[in-house]
Protein backbone atom coordinates (compact mmCIF):
# COMPACT_ATOMS: atom_id res chain seq x y z
CA UNK A 1 0.00 0.00 0.00
CA UNK A 2 1.26 3.45 -1.02
CA UNK A 3 0.71 6.37 0.96
CA UNK A 4 2.82 9.83 3.06
CA UNK A 5 4.51 9.11 5.76
CA UNK A 6 3.77 9.92 9.21
CA UNK A 7 6.26 10.93 11.79
CA UNK A 8 5.89 8.12 13.84
CA UNK A 9 7.61 6.23 11.26
CA UNK A 10 10.73 8.19 11.55
CA UNK A 11 12.86 5.27 13.60
CA UNK A 12 11.62 3.22 10.51
CA UNK A 13 12.48 5.49 7.61
CA UNK A 14 15.76 5.66 9.80
CA UNK A 15 16.76 2.23 9.85
CA UNK A 16 15.72 1.94 5.66
CA UNK A 17 18.15 4.63 4.76
CA UNK A 18 21.03 3.07 6.66
CA UNK A 19 20.40 -0.43 5.26
CA UNK A 20 19.59 0.88 1.83
CA UNK A 21 22.68 3.25 1.40
CA UNK A 22 24.72 1.28 4.12
CA UNK A 23 25.66 4.18 6.38
CA UNK A 24 25.58 5.04 10.37
CA UNK A 25 22.59 6.75 11.69
CA UNK A 26 23.63 10.27 11.77
CA UNK A 27 23.41 11.33 8.03
CA UNK A 28 19.62 9.75 8.34
CA UNK A 29 18.68 11.48 11.80
CA UNK A 30 20.10 15.04 10.62
CA UNK A 31 17.95 14.27 7.39
CA UNK A 32 14.40 13.16 9.50
CA UNK A 33 15.40 15.86 12.11
CA UNK A 34 15.73 19.22 10.17
CA UNK A 35 13.88 18.08 6.24
CA UNK A 36 11.25 15.86 7.24
CA UNK A 37 7.95 16.73 6.34
CA UNK A 38 5.64 14.11 6.22
CA UNK A 39 3.71 15.24 3.36
CA UNK A 40 7.03 15.46 1.02
CA UNK A 41 7.59 11.62 1.86
CA UNK A 42 5.74 8.58 -0.24
CA UNK A 43 6.04 5.09 1.65
CA UNK A 44 5.34 1.23 0.09
CA UNK A 45 4.10 -0.57 2.95
CA UNK A 46 4.25 -4.35 2.81
CA UNK A 47 1.58 -5.15 5.56
CA UNK A 48 3.49 -2.70 8.87
CA UNK A 49 6.76 -2.82 7.09
CA UNK A 50 8.07 0.24 5.12
CA UNK A 51 9.41 -1.47 1.97
CA UNK A 52 10.19 1.26 0.36
CA UNK A 53 10.06 4.98 0.38
CA UNK A 54 11.18 8.36 -1.50
CA UNK A 55 11.39 12.22 -0.81
CA UNK A 56 9.76 15.12 -3.11
CA UNK A 57 12.11 18.06 -1.82
CA UNK A 58 10.41 21.33 -3.08
CA UNK A 59 12.34 23.34 -5.88
CA UNK A 60 11.70 25.96 -8.69
CA UNK A 61 12.71 25.35 -11.96
CA UNK A 62 14.20 28.43 -14.14
CA UNK A 63 11.69 28.96 -16.73
CA UNK A 64 11.31 32.54 -19.21
CA UNK A 65 7.84 33.17 -17.50
CA UNK A 66 9.60 32.84 -13.81
CA UNK A 67 10.70 30.12 -11.83
CA UNK A 68 8.13 27.35 -11.60
CA UNK A 69 7.31 24.74 -9.19
CA UNK A 70 9.13 21.52 -8.77
CA UNK A 71 10.12 18.58 -6.56
CA UNK A 72 13.54 16.79 -6.57
CA UNK A 73 13.46 13.17 -5.96
CA UNK A 74 15.97 12.24 -3.08
CA UNK A 75 17.02 9.63 -1.13
CA UNK A 76 14.99 6.39 -3.03
CA UNK A 77 14.88 3.62 -1.60
CA UNK A 78 13.85 0.07 -1.22
CA UNK A 79 14.90 -2.85 1.12
CA UNK A 80 16.70 -5.42 -0.36
CA UNK A 81 14.38 -8.34 0.14
CA UNK A 82 11.51 -6.31 -1.52
CA UNK A 83 13.52 -5.40 -4.20
CA UNK A 84 12.87 -6.30 -8.18
CA UNK A 85 8.63 -6.07 -7.71
CA UNK A 86 8.41 -2.40 -9.46
CA UNK A 87 7.85 -0.78 -5.86
CA UNK A 88 10.20 2.07 -6.63
CA UNK A 89 8.05 2.45 -10.49
CA UNK A 90 5.20 2.73 -8.30
CA UNK A 91 6.39 5.18 -6.20
CA UNK A 92 7.52 7.16 -8.52
CA UNK A 93 4.07 7.38 -10.56
CA UNK A 94 2.85 8.36 -7.45
CA UNK A 95 5.23 11.13 -6.69
CA UNK A 96 4.26 12.66 -10.20
CA UNK A 97 0.73 12.51 -9.05
CA UNK A 98 1.25 13.60 -5.89
CA UNK A 99 3.46 16.77 -7.12
CA UNK A 100 0.48 17.19 -10.06
CA UNK A 101 -1.99 17.76 -6.89
CA UNK A 102 0.28 20.30 -5.35
CA UNK A 103 1.25 22.33 -8.50
CA UNK A 104 4.63 20.94 -9.42
CA UNK A 105 5.61 21.15 -13.23
CA UNK A 106 8.56 19.04 -12.70
CA UNK A 107 10.26 16.00 -11.27
CA UNK A 108 13.96 16.20 -10.88
CA UNK A 109 16.36 13.55 -9.87
CA UNK A 110 20.37 12.72 -10.14
CA UNK A 111 20.32 8.98 -9.95
CA UNK A 112 23.60 7.86 -8.05
CA UNK A 113 24.69 5.20 -11.16
CA UNK A 114 24.38 4.39 -14.74
CA UNK A 115 22.01 1.49 -14.39
CA UNK A 116 19.72 4.01 -12.18
CA UNK A 117 19.60 6.28 -15.42
CA UNK A 118 18.00 3.39 -17.07
CA UNK A 119 15.44 2.89 -14.32
CA UNK A 120 14.39 6.53 -14.27
CA UNK A 121 14.26 6.42 -17.81
CA UNK A 122 11.30 3.58 -18.00
CA UNK A 123 9.36 5.76 -15.56
CA UNK A 124 9.65 8.87 -17.59
CA UNK A 125 12.59 10.75 -16.61
CA UNK A 126 15.42 11.96 -19.55
CA UNK A 127 18.47 13.04 -19.22
CA UNK A 128 18.53 16.89 -18.94
CA UNK A 129 21.09 18.75 -17.11
CA UNK A 130 24.75 19.07 -17.06
CA UNK A 131 27.98 19.87 -15.16
CA UNK A 132 31.29 20.83 -16.36
CA UNK A 133 34.31 19.61 -14.16
CA UNK A 134 36.94 21.62 -13.87
CA UNK A 135 40.57 21.32 -12.44
CA UNK A 136 42.86 24.07 -11.46
CA UNK A 137 46.08 23.25 -9.37
CA UNK A 138 46.90 25.90 -6.28
CA UNK A 139 49.34 28.21 -8.13
CA UNK A 140 46.44 29.08 -10.28
CA UNK A 141 44.09 29.80 -7.31
CA UNK A 142 47.01 31.97 -6.04
CA UNK A 143 47.53 34.20 -8.84
CA UNK A 144 43.58 35.19 -9.11
CA UNK A 145 43.58 35.72 -5.09
CA UNK A 146 44.00 39.73 -5.19
CA UNK A 147 42.45 40.53 -2.21
CA UNK A 148 43.85 38.62 1.74
CA UNK A 149 41.39 36.60 3.49
CA UNK A 150 40.60 38.23 6.80
CA UNK A 151 38.99 35.72 8.56
CA UNK A 152 35.99 33.04 8.33
CA UNK A 153 32.55 34.43 6.61
CA UNK A 154 28.91 33.25 8.55
CA UNK A 155 26.79 32.71 5.23
CA UNK A 156 23.79 34.33 5.08
CA UNK A 157 21.68 31.61 3.61
CA UNK A 158 19.04 34.23 1.80
CA UNK A 159 21.98 36.30 0.73
CA UNK A 160 23.26 33.38 -1.06
CA UNK A 161 20.34 31.67 -2.60
CA UNK A 162 19.32 35.18 -3.88
CA UNK A 163 23.09 34.87 -5.30
CA UNK A 164 22.31 31.56 -6.42
CA UNK A 165 18.89 32.31 -8.37
CA UNK A 166 20.69 35.56 -9.74
CA UNK A 167 23.57 33.37 -11.29
CA UNK A 168 21.18 30.75 -13.00
CA UNK A 169 17.86 32.66 -13.81
CA UNK A 170 18.96 33.27 -17.25
CA UNK A 171 20.14 29.62 -17.65
CA UNK A 172 16.64 27.95 -17.99
CA UNK A 173 15.81 24.83 -17.12
CA UNK A 174 18.34 24.88 -14.29
CA UNK A 175 16.66 23.23 -10.30
CA UNK A 176 16.78 26.53 -8.07
CA UNK A 177 16.78 26.35 -4.05
CA UNK A 178 15.57 28.59 -1.27
CA UNK A 179 17.71 29.31 1.48
CA UNK A 180 16.02 26.71 3.60
CA UNK A 181 17.35 23.85 0.95
CA UNK A 182 20.82 25.65 0.90
CA UNK A 183 20.83 25.67 4.72
CA UNK A 184 20.20 21.91 5.08
CA UNK A 185 22.02 21.19 1.85
CA UNK A 186 25.44 22.40 3.64
CA UNK A 187 24.70 20.81 6.80
CA UNK A 188 24.21 17.54 5.24
CA UNK A 189 27.48 18.19 3.99
CA UNK A 190 28.96 18.91 6.92
CA UNK A 191 28.13 15.17 8.26
CA UNK A 192 29.76 13.55 5.83
CA UNK A 193 33.18 16.21 5.99
CA UNK A 194 31.92 19.01 3.28
CA UNK A 195 32.49 22.90 4.62
CA UNK A 196 30.55 25.33 3.00
CA UNK A 197 33.56 28.39 2.31
CA UNK A 198 31.98 31.89 1.81
CA UNK A 199 33.45 35.16 0.27
CA UNK A 200 33.80 37.64 3.35
CA UNK A 201 31.43 40.07 1.00
CA UNK A 202 28.81 37.37 0.76
CA UNK A 203 29.18 37.55 -2.86
CA UNK A 204 30.39 34.13 -3.51
CA UNK A 205 30.46 30.63 -2.16
CA UNK A 206 31.59 27.14 -2.49
CA UNK A 207 30.68 23.92 -1.17
CA UNK A 208 34.17 21.67 -0.81
CA UNK A 209 34.59 18.06 0.15
CA UNK A 210 38.05 17.18 0.79
CA UNK A 211 39.05 14.20 -1.52
CA UNK A 212 42.04 12.25 -2.19
CA UNK A 213 44.02 14.90 -1.15
CA UNK A 214 42.32 16.99 -3.33
CA UNK A 215 40.04 19.83 -2.75
CA UNK A 216 36.06 18.83 -4.88
CA UNK A 217 34.13 22.13 -5.28
CA UNK A 218 30.81 20.45 -5.48
CA UNK A 219 29.19 24.30 -6.08
CA UNK A 220 30.73 27.71 -6.43
CA UNK A 221 28.37 30.35 -7.22
CA UNK A 222 30.15 33.77 -7.54
CA UNK A 223 28.84 37.18 -8.41
CA UNK A 224 30.62 39.88 -10.00
CA UNK A 225 33.97 40.28 -9.42
CA UNK A 226 33.65 38.32 -6.32
CA UNK A 227 36.37 35.62 -7.46
CA UNK A 228 39.03 37.18 -6.37
CA UNK A 229 37.74 36.54 -2.48
CA UNK A 230 36.11 32.87 -2.76
CA UNK A 231 39.98 31.77 -3.96
CA UNK A 232 41.35 33.35 -1.25
CA UNK A 233 38.91 31.95 1.15
CA UNK A 234 39.30 28.44 -0.64
CA UNK A 235 43.27 28.86 0.29
CA UNK A 236 42.83 29.24 3.37
CA UNK A 237 39.96 26.83 4.65
CA UNK A 238 40.34 24.25 1.97
CA UNK A 239 44.23 24.33 1.23
CA UNK A 240 45.07 21.42 -1.12
CA UNK A 241 47.10 20.96 -4.29
CA UNK A 242 44.46 21.35 -6.54
CA UNK A 243 40.75 22.38 -6.77
CA UNK A 244 38.27 20.33 -8.86
CA UNK A 245 35.48 22.78 -9.72
CA UNK A 246 31.92 21.37 -10.45
CA UNK A 247 30.22 23.88 -12.52
CA UNK A 248 27.74 25.05 -14.78
CA UNK A 249 28.13 24.89 -18.44
CA UNK A 250 29.61 28.66 -18.57
CA UNK A 251 30.79 30.92 -16.02
CA UNK A 252 34.03 30.60 -14.23
CA UNK A 253 36.65 29.08 -16.12
CA UNK A 254 34.96 29.76 -19.37
CA UNK A 255 35.79 27.13 -22.15
CA UNK A 256 37.85 24.78 -20.03
CA UNK A 257 36.64 21.59 -18.26
CA UNK A 258 34.55 18.38 -19.72
CA UNK A 259 30.60 18.90 -19.72
CA UNK A 260 28.73 15.59 -18.50
CA UNK A 261 25.67 14.58 -17.98
CA UNK A 262 24.12 15.30 -14.36
CA UNK A 263 20.75 14.69 -13.35
CA UNK A 264 17.54 13.70 -15.10
CA UNK A 265 13.90 15.42 -15.51
CA UNK A 266 10.00 14.70 -15.89
CA UNK A 267 8.00 16.98 -17.01
CA UNK A 268 4.23 16.80 -15.10
CA UNK A 269 1.04 16.53 -16.61
CA UNK A 270 2.53 17.14 -20.44
CA UNK A 271 5.80 16.94 -22.65
CA UNK A 272 8.99 18.86 -21.78
CA UNK A 273 8.58 22.47 -23.43
CA UNK A 274 10.88 23.73 -25.52
CA UNK A 275 10.99 26.91 -23.32
CA UNK A 276 13.59 25.45 -20.48
CA UNK A 277 15.36 23.66 -23.01
CA UNK A 278 18.03 25.88 -22.48
CA UNK A 279 22.52 25.37 -23.45
CA UNK A 280 22.87 22.50 -20.63
CA UNK A 281 20.88 23.30 -17.68
CA UNK A 282 21.89 22.97 -14.65
CA UNK A 283 20.57 20.83 -11.61
CA UNK A 284 23.33 21.23 -8.61
CA UNK A 285 23.03 21.23 -4.76
CA UNK A 286 21.61 17.50 -5.39
CA UNK A 287 22.94 16.07 -1.93
CA UNK A 288 24.39 13.46 -3.70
Amino acid sequence: MIGFASRAMRPELSRLWQVCFQEPARPADFFLNNCFSPEDCLVYRVGETVAAALYLLPARVASPAGPVRAHYIYAAATLPRYRGRGYMASLLACAGMAGARRGDRYSAVLPASRGLYDLYAKSGYVSFFRARSVTVPAERLKEKAAVPFCGRAVPDFRRLAALRDSCLTGRFGSVLWDAKMLWFAAGMGAVYGDRLVCSPSGNAYALCRPLDGRCAVLEAMVGRNAFPELAAALLREMPAPEYRFRLPADGLFPGEGTLSEFGMIKPIGGSLPEEIRSDAPYLGMALD
